[in-house]
This record gives structure tokens, sequence and C-alpha cells, in this order.
């Protein structure tokens, strides 16, 4: 499973902090609609995927 999650990440840390950012800006977004379970299941959704990246972009190495 790590590594099909792995797969679908980029190699590159520059990319990384993009997706992480992406998903944090949908996941607050989406928290501007609480009120509404869509609201909340996306921000459930994009905040978990976030998190996720996260940690992948963590593991990968500084390019010099």
């Amino acid at each position: 499973m790590h590594s099909l999650l792995r797969r679908l990440f980029t190699d590159n840390r520059r990319d990384g902090s993009r997706m992480v950012s992406s998903a944090l800006l949908v996941a607050l977004a989406a928290l501007l609609y609480r009120d509404h379970p869509l609201g909340v299941a996306v921000a459930a959704g994009a905040g978990t995927l976030a998190l996720l990246w996260f940690l992948l972009y963590l593991g990968l190495e500084k390019k010099r």
C-alpha cells in the first residue's frame, strides 16, 4: 500500500511542497462550508491527504 501511495507522489521537494499546499488550501476552503455535510467531508478528505503528502514530503531528500 505504501509503495502505491509513494508512486502517486512526486520525487522532488518543490513539487511536493506545491502538492501539500494545494491540499491544505482545498481543506481550508472547504472549512468555510463546515455547516454543510459535503463541506465537512471535503475538508476531512483534503486534510487527510495533506497530512499524508506532508509525511511523504518529509522523506524526500534535498537537492543542492
